[in-house]
């Protein structure tokens, strides 16, 4: 009994519900494809800030202290995820904008060390994934 009320209820159920059609997309593929666009020029400008804040004298002078591989996490960069890449850019693009406003030499080297430590840390757990 209760296995023929079940049928007769995903029956019910299947036959009441909408029917999607191919042209009834939320997002048509042209703006998915412009999102997507978009998507890489961020990514892409993200990798450029990282880039050249690790291209740095001071990101050198740093990775040398905690002793990194600067060129390693370089090249490991592109493979963080773009809500990781997004933070550390962030993180870059402040220590770029204004690396000494208010700040010593001693302050802006340990927020390159935390910088580095950061990054390293990330691709460690993206290696370890």
């Amino acid at each position: 009994m209760s296995k023929s009320v079940g049928a007769l209820a995903l029956i019910a159920a299947l036959w009441g519900g909408e029917r999607a059609l191919a042209q009834d997309h939320l997002v048509t593929p042209q703006g998915a494809r412009e999102r997507l666009v978009e998507a890489e020029a961020l990514r892409q400008s993200d990798l450029a800030t990282v880039g050249r804040a690790l291209s740095s004298p001071e990101a050198a002078a740093a990775a040398k202290a905690v002793g990194a591989d600067l060129d390693a996490v370089r090249r490991s960069a592109p493979l963080l995820s773009d809500a990781e890449l997004r933070d550390l850019a962030a993180r870059a693009a402040a220590l770029q904008a204004d690396p000494a406003a208010g700040v010593s030499d001693n302050d802006l080297r340990w927020a390159l060390y935390i910088f580095l430590i950061v990054a390293i840390v990330i691709l460690v757990i993206k290696a370890v994934d």
